[in-house]
């Protein structure tokens, strides 16, 4: 008797809801689903260097690595090609500041005013459960980095011939200088 009574239930559930029971019947394709994929044109190389800008700029801004967040979006490119931004790591989160240097795939850490750690290869997820998974993260910065790029040379509308800009000094041994900004250069 049960079995009897349910589609009859759900019958005066449909009927009293309004919905009608959806049959099987072709549906119209939209217009947008109607054009058959060959009368879309191509992509040239602008449009899709522009649509990877456009899906890098959706990105996540914190992406994990092991233990600790890194703030993607904050890379920064420091003198000697450094490359740096922030991370916090453990729980409770510690925050500090990591440097990279893609061309030795080296680490460097700083916590508040401390000085920068010295230049160490980074850390798995095996070798340290605090701040391990850096050699993922490296892995990611350093496959996708680009190399820095040379100033363009400026001329003014009034010279005949074109001047460029005038190369910075040599940076100062670390012994005599002030603590920079960024770690200095891996040997």
């Amino acid at each position: 008797m049960a079995s009897f009574l349910a589609p009859i239930s759900l019958m005066l559930v449909v009927a009293a809801s309004g919905v009608a029971p959806a049959l099987a019947q072709p549906e119209a394709a939209s217009p947008a689903q109607q054009q058959p994929a060959a009368d879309t044109p191509a992509l040239t190389e602008k449009e899709k260097a522009l649509l990877q800008k456009i899906r890098a700029l959706k990105a996540p801004r914190w992406r994990t690595f092991g233990s600790c967040r890194y703030d993607w979006t904050a890379w920064r490119l420091a003198p000697e090609a450094v490359r740096t931004t922030n991370r916090d790591c453990g729980v409770p989160p510690v925050s500090e500041a990591v440097a990279v240097h893609c061309a030795t795939l080296k680490v460097s850490t700083r916590s508040g005013d401390q000085p920068w750690s010295s230049w160490r290869l980074p850390l798995s997820t095996s070798e340290s459960s605090s701040s391990g998974g850096e050699d993922l993260m490296v892995a990611a910065l350093c496959a996708n980095a680009q190399p820095a790029a040379e100033p363009p040379a400026i001329s003014t509308p009034n010279q005949s011939k074109p001047t460029t800009t005038a190369k910075p000094a040599a940076a100062k041994s670390p012994a005599t200088s002030k603590p920079a900004a960024a770690p200095a250069k891996p040997q």
